[in-house]
């Protein structure tokens, strides 16, 4: 049963010819100008939208790193600002834990505003979640709105449900997908990934229909956020939601997952939600030797089985949904956090209410 957080607002959606706000949430692109003209490009040209690169974007990591209030004041700024419809994070990193201290939440509260990024910004997310404000997981310039062919069709036809609709609806798996990586050194940037077979979604451990609201994002920021002890809701504000969680880019192994859910079932925190989807993940991390077609393979069905074993550990008849279209890997659906999700594994349907 989902308790707790009766009101949560959806902010206005989108209308076509309003103005986004690009902002530098967490790590910057400097070294890659054309990161930034793309994203702009597939917003007005894909989307009829007039995106506004603020200071934030054009700036380095090492900058954006040592300046968090900085980070915070502009992220304000845009809130505030009545001609901007939409908040895009540029991209995502490892330090945006450090700007939620900076950020004064009456101000971001009386201007609810959509939204979108994914990874780091998970924090911005559970932040958003505490002010009872809807936000979507997904649709940051870094690399969603790089993507191309049927892979971008996919990602793109949801975000134009985020950007101009109330409701994501019923939530459909991809043909194709890739987890390999852009090269941005590249020319010209372009879309020229391998693409595999889109596994099916797994619908495990169901004994009926589930119905909640959405909360998490990444699993990694979620790990850190339990261990900041500063910024995740209240226990009883979690019970019978959704749990969302997907690994970042840099694939961590299934020791490190294995170890994170134990600490989760260990202080409780795994035990409060109703049900748990889990995004595809990326099999061979950015940073690091590539693994072949089979390492990789084997990697993805590790990383289910470690999952189960935790599950069944700490919360028995918690159902899971496996290898969902949201995360790092590609294509995506930009999930709506504090939004509610229906799961009917008889019909094997995810709908986004």
């Amino acid at each position: 049963m989902d308790t707790g957080q009766a009101e949560i607002t959806l902010p206005a959606a989108l209308e076509k010819g309003d103005k986004v706000a690009i902002v530098g949430t967490s790590s910057g692109v400097q070294q890659f100008p054309e990161v930034i003209d793309i994203g702009v490009e597939r917003l007005k040209e894909r989307f009829g939208l007039e995106p506004v690169v603020y200071d934030t974007a054009r700036k380095d990591t090492e900058y954006l790193n040592n300046n968090p209030e900085e980070k915070a004041e502009e992220f304000m700024q845009v809130f505030e600002d009545p001609e901007i419809k939409g908040v895009i994070a540029l991209t995502g990193g490892d330090e945006q834990l450090r700007v939620l201290k900076h950020l004064d939440s009456e101000r971001i509260k009386e201007n609810p505003t959509r939204f979108y990024g994914l990874s780091d910004n998970t924090n911005l997310h559970t932040y958003l979640w505490n002010l009872g404000i809807q936000s979507f997981y997904g649709g940051q310039i870094l690399d969603d709105l790089l993507a191309g062919g049927e892979v971008g069709e996919y990602t793109y036809s949801y975000l134009e449900k985020a950007f101009f609709e109330d409701n994501l609806g019923e939530l459909e798996s991809s043909d194709k997908f890739t987890d390999e990586f852009f090269d941005l050194f590249q020319e010209e940037i372009q879309d020229d990934r391998r693409r595999f077979e889109s596994p099916e979604w797994e619908f495990w451990n169901f004994d009926g229909e589930v119905e909640g609201r959405l909360f998490g994002g990444c699993f990694e920021i979620v790990h850190w956020q339990l261990a900041a002890q500063r910024h995740m809701p209240d226990p009883e504000n979690l019970e019978g939601k959704v749990l969302a969680l997907e690994t970042s880019e840099e694939a961590p192994s299934v020791n490190e997952i294995k170890r994170w859910l134990m600490c989760m079932g260990e202080n409780g925190f795994f035990q409060k939600f109703s049900a748990i989807i889990i995004g595809r993940p990326v099999r061979s991390p950015l940073h690091g030797e590539d693994k072949t077609l089979e390492e990789k393979e084997k990697y993805h069905r590790k990383y289910k089985e470690k999952i189960k074993e935790e599950v069944r550990r700490y919360c028995p008849e918690t159902p899971v949904v496996f290898d969902m279209d949201f995360g790092h890997t590609h294509p995506k659906i930009p999930l709506k956090i504090g939004g509610k999700l229906r799961i009917d594994p008889e019909e094997e349907v995810v709908e986004s209410l």
